[in-house]
């Protein structure tokens, strides 16, 4: 007969599946963000498109056959420079370096909103709601910028001073950080001879050593540790967290 399942194995089968849940419940998120975000940039553009291009017939600034590039070239400034600090901040850059691209988004948007404005009736009712289409794709942009640094990896980049001086800091107090073993692939229980560990055992462990000695533990010491990303050492970290502690 086979042996029934202990608890301790229910219980890391049930923290796995909780575990999966949580990332399809965060994939399925992002994916409705993402397709809810581009429909409203798309709706913003469009009226503003629309309003820009029938400003620039009425005050004869473009010719008719050429009004269509009006809006573009208001417009488009913001959806380039939101790109170029989306690429600035995965190369690692901090946020203050797109400056020049920060500019360029405050300056479309606020003329944007200004020829929505004028081609607007003089009512202030109006002229507000025409100022909307600009600011909504602003912001609508920027909900779709955020929703990717989150989600996409740094890349490495050449280190500047103040990194240096950043890495000097914090190997000054480096003493002061749990000191956690490196990973062991290798380690077998018993006699030797049994199966090798896997991550989420070398995360009990460490959970373990958390909860005796008080310091908090952080997912890039667990990923250095157990030899696992850092993603997935954030995820077992919460999952052995919610377990019960081991008597």
């Amino acid at each position: 007969m086979t042996a029934p399942p202990t608890a301790p194995a229910a219980a890391a089968s049930h923290s796995d599946r909780a575990v999966r849940l949580l990332a399809a419940i965060r994939v399925a998120l992002v994916a409705a963000l993402t397709a809810l975000v581009l429909a409203i940039a798309a709706l913003a553009y469009v009226v503003s498109f629309e309003a820009i291009r029938a400003f620039a017939i009425e005050t004869a600034a473009f010719p008719p056959e050429l009004a269509w590039s009006a809006p573009l070239l208001v417009d488009s400034f913001t959806t380039a420079a939101s790109l170029v600090i989306l690429w600035r901040y995965l190369r690692g850059d901090a946020w203050r370096d797109p400056w020049y691209a920060w500019t360029l988004v405050g300056c479309a948007t606020a003329v944007s909103v200004a020829l929505n404005v004028a081609h607007a009736p003089e009512r202030l009712s109006a002229q507000l709601f025409a100022a909307l289409p600009p600011v909504a794709l602003l912001g609508a942009l920027e909900l779709l910028m955020s929703v990717a640094r989150t989600g996409l990896p740094h890349t490495n980049r050449t280190p500047t001073a103040e990194d240096r001086s950043s890495d000097r800091e914090e190997s000054a107090t480096a003493v002061a950080r749990p000191q956690l073993p490196a990973p062991d692939h290798h380690s077998t229980g018993g006699n030797g001879s049994g199966p090798p560990r896997d991550s989420r055992t070398r995360v009990r462990e460490l959970v373990a050593r958390e909860r005796a000695t008080g310091t908090r533990l952080h997912a890039r010491d667990v990923a250095a540790a157990a030899g696992i990303s850092e993603r997935r050492a954030y995820e077992l970290l919460r999952a052995v967290r919610g377990e019960a502690p081991t008597p």
